[in-house]
């Protein structure tokens, strides 16, 4: 391959040529027969004294190192690209600023997109719109901070479905510590996503139960609760009707018995609201939660069980508590069982003896619920294994009140546990995160 200049008569050149054996110097370094050699060639023509043309000169370069090093740059790359393409999941190549560089087979085969419409994809529909605001924020910190980065967004297949991705980025750095490189994984987690949503449906599909059936240990305490404002009522009709009957009619006591009327009857509905809160199957919603006012209500819903136990029910509930960011229903389910459980731990213990204590407390970050009692405590090895599923101490327990409670605290970042009470007695304790901005 050559190129002539047609003033100057000059050209240059690159060929190939094959040198033998005897073309090499005998002392030089051995070199197999038949070696190919790549030549960079430059010449120009050579003109006698009288002008005429008297043949050529010109020099010949060995770039065969450098050919060599060409062919193997290229033979890298096409290795690197059947690594990339290799690799089980989505892979992106980005530059130190975060933009795209290239991407593997296998994203673009799921996007259904070229590498080039890939490298837009802020402005594409390839992220879910819902999760694209935080998925740029945290990329965009990631890439500034140089930090490897992780979170979960919805990205969409080619087919236009939507589906979860784990998305993991690792920066590579040169000798001296500079961003050249990032490495993007994304890996589809959508069954893994469904699998979860099913086992926190089935969670709260058992929760309910626990808890509809820990209202119908309480039958005779909500009878009561009902009861009571429901004869009050009674009581003060009868009075109105009384005060009617008189000659004459005294209307000023009549307005004030039709008012306690009014009075007991929202009472009534109040019992029968709460208790159809925690009957009610509703998905779990967080909000600030008043702690204090949750217990009183618990207690007042459990009242007549402790009562015909012979339980003595005393509360220390610090004043000025933060409230608490959780589902009062949730929190409300778990005071009920720890209470009942306390009130069922008692029974074989002197009726004298028997004292529940509730209390509260503002601890760093959160607040605390206190359930102490004066039972027989726990057994050896019982206290390790009481908040295990299907595990009860109990002859009559289904052993899934402990270990419910324990995943709802848990749902709330929160912590429950147990510890024995002195002399006597156990104690369960559970945190609860304070709400961000309310307090009592």
């Amino acid at each position: 391959m050559s190129n002539r200049s047609p003033k100057s008569g000059s050209f240059i050149g690159l060929c190939s040529r094959r040198v033998s054996r005897s073309a090499i110097s005998s002392t030089g370094p051995h070199i197999p027969t038949d070696l190919w050699f790549i030549i960079k060639s430059a010449a120009s023509q050579c003109l006698t004294l009288t002008g005429e043309f008297g043949g050529y000169r010109g020099t010949g370069t060995d770039v065969t190192a450098i050919a060599r090093a060409q062919k193997a740059l290229r033979e890298s790359e096409r290795s690197a690209r059947s690594a990339l393409d290799g690799i089980a999941g989505l892979v992106a190549i980005m530059t130190p600023n975060g933009e795209v560089e290239t991407v593997n087979r296998q994203c673009v085969e799921y996007f259904g997109r070229p590498v080039d419409e890939q490298k837009d994809w802020v402005t594409t529909d390839m992220v879910h719109p819902e999760d694209l605001p935080q998925m740029l924020e945290n990329f965009k910190r990631a890439i500034v901070s140089e930090i490897p980065y992780h979170f979960e967004q919805r990205l969409r297949r080619f087919d236009g479905e939507y589906r979860w991705f784990e998305t993991r980025g690792g920066a590579v750095r040169d000798d001296t510590g500079s961003v050249v490189r990032w490495y993007v994984l994304l890996t589809d987690i959508e069954d893994r996503v469904r699998a979860l949503a099913r086992l926190e449906q089935m969670q709260a599909d058992f929760a309910h139960i626990n808890r509809v059936a820990t209202i119908g240990q309480l039958t005779a305490s909500i009878t009561h609760e009902v009861n009571q404002p429901i004869t009050a009522a009674v009581t003060y009709a009868l009075a109105a009707r009384r005060f009617l009957s008189a000659d004459p009619p005294n209307l000023l006591e009549v307005d004030d018995a039709l008012s306690l009327i009014v009075k007991e009857g929202n009472r009534a509905g109040e019992v029968v609201g709460r208790i159809r809160a925690l009957i009610r199957k509703a998905p779990a919603r967080k909000d600030a939660v008043a702690i204090n006012d949750a217990i009183l209500e618990i207690i007042a819903l459990s009242r007549t069980e402790a009562a015909n136990n012979s339980v003595s029910v005393r509360t220390q509930l610090a004043e000025g508590l933060s409230h608490v960011l959780g589902d009062r229903v949730q929190l409300q389910q778990v005071l009920l069982n720890l209470i009942i459980n306390a009130i069922e731990a008692m029974r074989d213990v002197a009726e004298g003896e028997r004292e529940l204590l509730i209390s509260s407390r503002n601890v760093p970050d959160g607040v605390s619920v206190e359930v102490r009692d004066s039972g027989p405590g726990f057994a050896p090895g019982d206290i390790d294994r009481v908040f295990e599923a299907f595990y009860s101490t109990k002859s009559s327990g289904v052993g899934l009140g402990l270990s419910i409670c324990r995943s709802i605290i848990e749902a709330h970042n929160g912590r429950l546990w147990a510890s024995p009470n002195v002399p006597r007695g156990a104690v369960f304790r559970f945190t609860a995160p304070a709400h961000p901005t309310a307090a009592s």
